[in-house]
């Protein structure tokens, strides 16, 4: 009975591997039909649902500010430093919140009002220290334009073996670290914030297209980072060392350990965390030629939607329901757990679901190391694979078909 209902889901044209994939030699031939168009995807959500409201905009906004702000505050003024350290994570968890809240302005999806969206995904970016042209282009006009697309899409986008086998000694290592349950938030500080947002290369400046608008918002974020920190000395000659081991801090150097220091740490590993799994996956597939990607297989087969637990999907601001997002960038956060529904009804055989876990996410680091390319499949870092070879895309080389033409 079982193979039976594989086989149906193959036939569909539509590939829903399984943890252990069947071996290629096994597998049954496929069908391949007719790929949705992008209207025709978008239309699977009602127009209503989608509509974006300036009071639960603001609300959001005013929310996510309020919490981040409350933990800073905690931090400051609790009275032990076990405390001030549980209290540092949780403003981490909170920079988070916020910026997914920017994330949604700089889609213009936040409020109605085009520059009120802007003005609030600038404020909203200021605590994860992000400049909001480099993340504009390379979030929306790089990453959503191109999902999986090597060559374009640079998020998490897996090495051939070759590739690893060239690096150095000291390369190779940090692949392995960053991915690692421990090594994720190395990744978005060095390969992502660093490498395109702070420092983003000549070409992509001029890609932007805005170079005062960069030179701006890098300054605003340099001139938040000077005020965080010239208030957090004020506040440290207030203080009076505590006479008791379990005190709070008040040296400048440890309040600036719990104060910035670890809310920035804790905020790299949740967002490489969020953006690893909403990408990354045994069933998700990376394209290295333009001819065998399209906008079904970037933005509807290959980002997952990771189920979390409701406290979870509450700090992450729903981002996880990732699937509504990429079909249409414009749905706002506080609307994508309807539209994520009513995509997985319609395209219930292509979405990936992964109900979240630790022992979840430990596999996916453990199966999604390497990437083959030409026969589209998961290697881990000794070039074994871990994933049999993706039986649609397999049929589709074998077909010779062309970008958007996976038909028959």
């Amino acid at each position: 009975m079982e193979a039976q209902r594989d086989t149906s889901v193959l036939e569909l044209g539509y590939a829903r591997p399984r943890a252990h994939s069947i071996h290629p030699s096994l597998a049954p031939a496929i069908a391949l039909a007719p790929r949705p168009s992008v209207p025709e995807v978008r239309s699977q959500i009602p127009a209503e649902i989608s509509a974006r409201s300036l009071l639960l905009g603001m609300a959001v906004f005013v929310g996510a500010l309020l919490l981040y702000a409350g933990a800073l505050c905690c931090v400051l003024l609790a009275p032990w430093w076990p405390l001030q350290i549980v209290c540092s994570v949780l403003a981490g968890l909170f920079i988070a919140t916020v910026f997914v809240v920017g994330h949604d302005a700089c889609h213009g999806s936040l409020t109605p009002y085009e520059g009120l969206n802007q003005l609030l995904g600038r404020i909203a970016f200021l605590p994860s220290w992000t400049p909001y042209t480099a993340w504009e282009f390379a979030h929306n006009r790089v990453h959503h334009a191109f999902t999986n697309l090597r060559g374009k899409d640079y998020a998490w986008a897996p090495l051939s073996k070759p590739e690893y086998d060239r690096l150095s000694a000291l390369g190779r290592w940090l692949q392995r670290h960053y991915r690692s349950l421990w090594g994720l938030g190395s990744y978005y500080l060095i390969e992502y914030w660093l490498a395109h947002l702070l420092f983003p290369t000549k070409a992509e400046r001029q890609d932007m297209k805005r170079p005062l608008g960069f030179a701006l918002d890098l300054v605003s974020v340099l001139v938040f980072i000077a005020l965080e920190l010239w208030a957090l000395s004020l506040w440290c000659h207030t203080l009076v060392p505590s006479p008791s081991f379990w005190g709070p801090f008040t040296s400048l150097p440890a309040v600036l350990l719990v104060a910035i220091v670890l809310p920035f740490a804790v905020w790299n590993w949740g967002m490489a965390f969020a953006i690893f799994q909403h990408h990354t996956h045994p069933r998700a597939v990376w394209y290295a030629a333009r001819e065998e990607w399209d906008f079904f297989a970037g933005q509807v087969e290959s980002t997952v939607h990771a189920q979390m637990p409701r406290w979870l999907e509450w700090v992450s601001a729903c981002i996880m329901q990732h699937t509504a997002h990429h079909v249409n960038r414009r749905i706002p956060l506080y609307r994508l757990a309807r539209s994520q529904g009513y995509l997985e009804r319609a395209y219930a055989e292509q979405i990936i679901i992964e109900p979240w876990s630790f022992a979840a996410l430990g596999r996916t680091l453990a199966r999604c190391q390497l990437y083959d390319y030409d026969n589209h499949r998961w290697l881990n870092f000794k070039g074994r694979q871990t994933i049999g070879p993706n039986p649609i895309m397999r049929e589709f080389k074998l077909h010779g078909l062309q970008r958007g033409r996976r038909s028959g």
